[in-house]
């Protein structure tokens, strides 16, 4: 009977109904709108940028403590550094090679003849054709010292024995040299005679 004859507040409940019903299926229907803006803090939504800030910050706090016991190892090999401190023995060691006093020549007076090594002995010989000369050996040393001609062959030939303090004069040639040998045979020391006397000084 109602259908047929309708009232009016009748028709007006159903009209408040369809329009909450309406409002009800609107906003469920309603798509999610994907560009909402960032949440401000405090506010209860949280976007998945935060999430990823969050979860990498926890990796952080967690690791933190294994960062600090890495560092406290790379400090211990500059610990094992310290012995290179030992390298100053071996340059210590070194060091007396350059401060050995190397012989040096002795110094040539006025009047001498200048010396030459021991080592020449087996380049010298004697060649003819040069004036007559002479030559004073004298012996500075504490022992006995042999003098020898070096013949034209580079051979020694014994001409006097000189105990220490004595001296000679012996007659030469320019070209024909000389060496001085101790007792056992050892050369000490060679000489080349000039045009002019001079002294074979025997040190």
């Amino acid at each position: 009977m109602w259908l047929r004859d309708p009232s009016p507040m009748l028709l007006a409940a159903i009209a408040l109904g369809l329009v909450v019903l309406a409002s009800i299926v609107s906003v469920f229907a309603a798509p999610r709108r994907p560009d909402l803006p960032p949440p401000l803090e405090g506010q209860a939504i949280l976007a998945s940028p935060t999430r990823a800030e969050s979860v990498t910050e926890t990796p952080e706090k967690s690791y933190a403590p294994p960062s600090v016991s890495f560092s406290s190892r790379a400090v211990a090999p500059t610990r094992t550094t310290a012995p290179t401190r030992r390298a100053a023995p071996s340059s210590r060691a070194a060091s007396p090679a350059p401060t050995r006093p190397r012989p040096k020549p002795p110094v040539v007076r006025p009047g001498d003849l200048a010396p030459l090594p021991a080592s020449r002995e087996s380049r010298l010989r004697s060649h003819g054709g040069g004036p007559s000369t002479f030559i004073d050996f004298v012996n500075t040393r504490e022992s006995t010292v042999v003098v020898h001609w070096i013949n034209y062959d580079g051979r020694r030939q014994q001409y006097a024995v000189l105990r220490p303090g004595q001296s000679y004069r012996q007659q030469t040639y320019v070209g024909h040299p000389w060496v001085v040998a101790d007792e056992r045979g050892r050369g000490l020391v060679c000489f080349e005679p000039a045009r002019q006397t001079l002294r074979a000084v025997i040190r």
